[in-house]
Order: structure tokens, then sequence, then C-alpha cells
């Protein structure tokens, strides 16, 4: 991974794309699109990471030991409409009922618009008279602003660092590219003589989890690292509270402390107790806690205060394929088809308030607010399908569509999403596109 480090940018990220005027000036003025599992904390610890959604001012994490007991679940006509302190709301701990999850459309891929498969493979021959979408996204306001084309395996992370105008993708073909955002252009190839599990980034920092190691690299100095402690392949890392978590092939988590020695920044602290039995799959970080997903089908609860599991959740039925923190709920999602909403019981226990059933696998989910504050969701299908919904209502807003299933979903600045798919092919999405 060494090279020069990438300069610091402007707001301007047109990956290619000729504009009239600069891109951030095409972003909705005043709403920002804002993931909300990407939500810093401003607090004394710069590793600190709040995976919750906030909202835009004034919120706080409440100062309560029972976390779980201020978790509020959709009963008694609970409205979810633009968010203010959805993620520390009112207290309640009743899960009877699951007013608010209901669906209000038929729940699978294949019930909307579908993308012509002739034009996806360029050569349809009906034009205007095609009764299929010759497009990419039928979500309004969208657009792909480019497909950036290298990697010829299933795309494993895709990172945007703070302070570069480089975007980093790694592959289980082996290599990590390096992408100008303003050109769309591969500017780096590294050879990383084994397959990729897992990329992220946390502030200027850049984590790649290879077999039996992290690697660490600062895009402003251009520190790179070697995170000794790993046993087998490193398929999933999150940064939270000062800590860098890499969950293994063998089911073991990794932890790491961040550190002010500037020869040193990171120390082995433990390896968590009471793992998975099996490839641990996916993180999540919400209310002081973290959560795990694994191919043995279940998600492990950790105190992030002890680093001890505080509960085992075991209602799926295959592989746990992606986690997300909204308002006061756990959403999951499997390869046995369904995505499961989780909520607080009056025991403390988290419990299953809604199940969505679908006719496929479902690979990653990724939410954010959009332009009007409200939150949504992409869904990702088997067949190549991302489903755009409304929370809570699960209602379908709108699609995105690939030729591969999309295993990778990363939230950009200013309405910026990234896809990977299974065959290597990244796209540059515009979610605030004044042109479509």
């Amino acid at each position: 991974m060494s090279h020069k480090a990438p300069r610091r940018y402007s707001n301007a990220r047109s990956f290619g794309v000729e504009r009239q005027q600069d891109f951030a000036a095409d972003i909705v003025p005043g709403r920002r699109y804002v993931p909300y599992d990407n939500r810093m904390n401003k607090g004394p610890n710069k590793w600190s990471r709040n995976l919750v959604w906030t909202a835009s001012e004034g919120n706080r994490p409440l100062k309560n030991d029972n976390t779980y007991g201020s978790m509020k679940s959709p009963v008694s006509g609970t409205r979810y409409g633009p968010m203010k302190n959805a993620a520390y709301g009112p207290r309640s701990s009743s899960v009877s009922d699951t007013r608010g999850w209901r669906s209000r459309d038929n729940g699978s891929p294949k019930s909307k618009e579908c993308v012509c498969k002739y034009w996806k493979a360029g050569n349809c021959k009906k034009g205007e008279q095609c009764p299929f979408l010759h497009s990419w996204t039928c979500f309004p306001g969208s657009a792909m602003l480019a497909s950036l084309e290298g990697h010829k395996k299933d795309l494993k992370g895709i990172a945007l660092p703070e302070g570069s105008d480089k975007l980093f993708s790694a592959s289980s073909d082996g290599t990590l590219r390096i992408w100008d955002c303003h050109t769309g252009q591969c500017v780096h190839t590294t050879n990383l003589q084994a397959e990729a599990g897992s990329l992220i980034s946390e502030g200027p920092w850049v984590f790649l989890g290879l077999p039996n190691a992290v690697k660490a690299f600062n895009v402003q100095t251009s520190k790179e690292l070697h995170l000794n402690g790993v046993v087998g392949q490193v398929h999933a890392m999150a940064v939270t509270n000062g800590m860098l978590f890499a969950g293994t092939s063998s089911g073991s988590i990794l932890v790491w402390k961040a550190t002010d020695n500037e020869s040193d920044p990171f120390t082995y602290l433990t390896s968590l107790e009471g793992h998975h039995s099996g490839q641990v799959t996916c993180f999540i970080v919400g209310r002081e806690r973290l959560y795990s997903g694994s191919v043995d089908k279940t998600i492990k609860v950790w105190d992030l205060n002890t680093l001890e599991c505080t509960m085992t959740l075991r209602q799926h039925t295959d592989t746990v394929t992606s986690l997300l923190c909204w308002d006061q709920f756990l959403l999951s999602s499997s390869l046995d088809g369904t995505i499961k909403v989780w909520a607080c019981s009056e025991n403390g226990s988290l419990k299953v308030t809604y199940t969505r059933r679908q006719a496929q696998s479902v690979h990653t989910l990724c939410g954010m607010n959009d332009a009007e504050v409200k939150p949504i969701m992409f869904c990702s299908y088997q067949n190549g399908t991302v489903s755009i919904v409304d929370l809570p209502s699960f209602e379908e807003r709108g699609k995105m569509f690939s030729t591969h299933t999309i295993g990778t979903i990363t939230m950009g600045p200013g309405g910026l999403l990234f896809s990977g798919d299974k065959s290597g092919k990244l796209r540059v999405w515009n979610l605030a596109a004044n042109k479509v």
C-alpha cells in the first residue's frame, strides 16, 4: 500500500462526469443525505464513533446503565415521521404489537419495475417501446455517476477516508485499488498477495482485513501499520469507543485500542470470549453495544464497557449477512430470505417484533436519511436488485439494479453512495441529483 498520501479534497467529486457547475452544487440545499451509521462522536476520544442515527443537532446519548430498557418499541400508534431525538426517544418496554412495521407493498423485488435484460447486455432493439426499464435505477432524483471497472472478483469493501479525494476498494481478487474522485480513474493498484476480506475507513485511517492480518494506512501521513494477533481471514471490522474490532473466519473477535503514541497508534487489547462458532460476517454499533453476525446463524450482543457478551439472538435459520441500527431497533438480514426487526422486551432482552420475508436471500442493508430527513433503507437481494424502502413501513420507494449480487453498499458525503457487486464492478451513485 506504499504510495504518496492523497491530497486533501474539495467538496467536488464528479468521478469524471461533466457538470455545468460543481458537483456539490447539485445536492439539495439545506437538507443533507446523512447515513445514520456514520455520525462522528465529537467527545474527547477522537476514535469514538456513534453508529446509531441521531437528529442533526443537539442529540447526546443518555447516561443510563439500563440501555435496553430505554428502547422504545412500535406500539400505541407510534408515529415515525421526520425524526426528533430518534435514537434516544421516550421509554417503553412492550413489544406485543407490530404496528408501524407493516409492509404496504408485496415485498418482492419483482413486484414493481424491472430492468430490461437485453438493455443490460447492450442489445435491446425496442428502444423507447420496450416495456422494461432502460436504467440502473428507478429511485426518483437518483443517478449513476460512474462505473469503475478493474476488479475481477467480489468487492469486499469500499471506503472514502476523511481528508482524501481518493476512493479505496478491496476485492477477493487480491487487489486494493485507489480511484481519483474527480476523474474516476484508478490511480494505484496494490497486489495484496491474498484475498481481501474487509475494508473500512475511520477518520484518515483505512483498515484492510486479510488472512491472519489487519493492515492500517493513514492517508494524511502515509503511515502504514501491520496489526498482529490475527488468526484466520478477517471478514468484518468496526471502529467505536477508541477501539478497532476485527471478526475472523474462526469466529473470534479481536480488539485493538487506539493510543496517542504516534509510533504505535494501535495496541492489541484482547480477543472477545464467548465468540461465534463460525465466521463473523458483520458488525454494527449502537447504544453502547457491539452487535456481531455470523454464519452460525446467531447475533451476539457485546457490552462496549466490559467487552462481555450479554446476549445471543437465534431467530435466523441461515447466515446473518448484515446488521443495522435505526431509531430504537436492531435490523438484521440473512441468507434465509428475511429481514428481522428486534426491539427490547420487558425483561430487557431483544425480541423479534417484525419479520420481513423475501423470495430470495438478503445480502446487505444500508440506512440513511433522505433529503427530507426521512429514514430509508437499502436492501440488496441475490438477483442483483437493491430495494429502497421507507422505515418503519417498508414501503418501497425505488430500486437500483446490477448484473450481479451487490454485496457492499457504502454511504459517502453529500448524497453519494458506492456499491460493489460479486463481479467486481464498483458503481458511484448520486442520490440527490437534479439531473437524472
